[in-house]
């Protein structure tokens, strides 16, 4: 999902196929009594929720890791930054690709100040909990409020999806 933020004026639309009940699962699941959602599902709608009309320049460095499929020096943290047309929200999105780590990252801001920020975070307590039918809360949207200024620390869990949303001046 931050690949297509980072290359908007590229991709202008995107869409999940499988809506519901499809194929491979579908990010919606119905049944006769009860309806889940999946952890896809909640990307897309905590993304779409937290959209900023403007791509800012954002600087990420952090670990690395290597694989056999993707290669060498790959970042564990893989960030963008956006804020709205009318200034007074920045929004940036945070993956911890991490399997085993948290991840505590300083987020340096110039130019805005936050007057309150909010993280939105999406995460497990292992990789194969997912919602069913018997828990379909099993993983949720969980939301806290931040401490923020111009510098802060944010603790990103591991195999995580945050979005951070900043009110400034």
């Amino acid at each position: 999902m931050n690949v297509f933020e980072r290359t908007g004026d590229l991709v202008e639309m995107s869409a999940v196929s499988d809506l519901v009940n499809g194929w491979p699962g579908g990010i919606i699941q119905a049944g006769r009594h009860n309806v889940f959602v999946s952890p896809i599902f909640l990307v897309n709608q905590l993304y779409s929720a937290h959209r900023g009309d403007v791509r800012l320049a954002a600087i990420v460095s952090g670990p690395t890791f290597n694989t056999s499929a993707e290669g060498a020096n790959i970042p564990t943290l893989d960030a963008m930054a956006s804020r709205t047309s009318d200034g007074k929200t920045i929004v940036i999105k945070a993956v911890n690709t991490s399997r085993t780590s948290s991840l505590a990252t300083t987020i340096n801001l110039q130019g805005a100040t936050p007057t309150r920020a909010e993280l939105h975070t999406i995460t497990a307590p292992s990789l194969t909990v997912a919602n069913n039918f018997s828990q379909p809360d099993a993983v949720s949207i969980k939301t806290t409020t931040i401490a923020s200024g111009r510098s802060f620390v944010v603790t990103l869990p591991k195999h995580s999806v945050s979005v951070i949303v900043l009110r400034t001046r």
